[in-house]
């Protein structure tokens, strides 16, 4: 054997050394990932049961709202159902939980009918409204087949409507809101006000790409920030076709109550100065964007009560049960409120089960 030939051979062991020194390294490491990763889902799961002193909920699920208070039901992830004196508000309704890997991806989605259905069973079979904070898939997906099957109309930004109505539906079911529309439904006032979308490393999820002029809005109604006219066919197919649009906050009025909802917030931007001493304020908390301003909206708003929503694992099926979010931080909400003596009552809802504010 020459001196080369046997240089060669150490030098392949070694290689092959290394090689299998790295794949080893490499198959630790991913079972310490999910080791870590069934830890935090294992500690998710038991979290609500830890707060159970801070969930309300009726007694009687059955019972129908009364007209002088507004009964409550949480949806899952931003979504929930408003009633009262036989009359149903929709906001952010959303059953088809698109899995992680698949938003992740960006890849191709669309609404669950069977998720739908089985969450459907859930609500008042017709509303009079369904309201959308902002037009990414979490929050708008479902809605084309909710309002088929509810009757209800929609009211939400330009985007939002621009991709309700590529599914069909009729622009005489959609409405248009901007910063200080005023709508009556029913008993409810509804108003809204321009929020901000929270950000993931810096950067608000999914952005529109276009932001053409005003008159370019669905129908060629008028509208800011939609998307234009040339888009305006086209249905959307991956994760990023539901980009985040222009978002709001409401504040819905009736049976004496006022509740204020949004999706979520940054730091140094509070709810409109207009709004203070509101019956229930439900704070999207889902990223730590609107955990740092959570202080800021509470003592703005001074409600009764404080429902901290988006907090729930969205890549979940509701099946599972309530889960916390990973990016989500709750036992830091609860210190803050304690430290800070926040005004508000701080509570929780789970799943369907429907809480009445009187």
């Amino acid at each position: 054997m020459t001196k080369g030939t046997r240089r060669a051979r150490a030098l392949f062991r070694v290689s092959s050394l290394i090689r299998h020194s790295a794949f080893v390294i490499r198959h630790y490491m991913k079972l310490l990932a999910c080791g870590v990763f069934l830890l935090v889902a294992g500690i998710a799961n038991a979290a609500l049961e830890k707060y159970s002193s801070l969930v309300v909920a009726d007694k009687d699920p059955g019972e129908r709202a009364p007209s002088n208070a507004v009964r409550v039901t949480y949806l899952g992830v931003n979504g929930f159902q408003f009633e009262t004196g036989g009359h149903v508000l929709l906001v952010d309704p959303y059953f088809t939980r698109v899995g992680l890997w698949s938003a992740a991806l960006n890849q191709r989605i669309e609404s669950n009918p069977d998720r739908v259905n089985e969450g459907l069973k859930q609500v008042r079979p017709r509303a009079d409204a369904l309201l959308v904070t902002h037009a990414h898939f979490d929050h708008l997906l479902d809605a084309p087949e909710i309002m088929r099957r509810t009757h209800a109309q929609i009211a939400a930004g330009p985007t939002a409507i621009r991709l309700v109505e590529s599914f069909g539906i009729s622009p005489n079911k959609c409405q248009i809101v901007e910063q200080g529309s005023i709508r009556k439904v029913g008993p409810w006032t509804i108003r809204a006000f321009a929020a901000q979308h929270d950000r993931l490393f810096g950067k608000v999820p999914f952005e529109c790409n276009s932001r053409p002029s005003p008159q370019s809005s669905p129908s060629g109604r008028r509208g800011r920030g939609a998307l234009g006219k040339s888009e305006s066919a086209s249905q959307p197919v991956k994760v990023s076709d539901w980009c985040v649009g222009e978002p709001f906050a409401f504040v819905k009025e009736a049976a004496g109550k006022r509740i204020y909802i949004d999706s979520g917030g940054v730091p140094g931007v509070s709810p409109d100065r207009r709004i203070r001493g509101v019956d229930l304020a439900i704070l999207g908390m889902a990223l730590p964007d609107s955990r740092q301003r959570f202080a800021e909206a509470v003592n703005q708003l001074r409600p009764r009560f404080v429902l901290p929503s988006h907090q729930d694992d969205m890549f979940a099926p509701v099946s599972r049960g309530f889960t916390f979010g990973k990016m989500t931080n709750f036992p830091e909400l609860v210190r803050e409120s304690k430290r800070k003596d926040l005004p508000g009552r701080l509570i929780l809802l789970d799943y369907y089960r429907p809480w009445t504010l009187r």
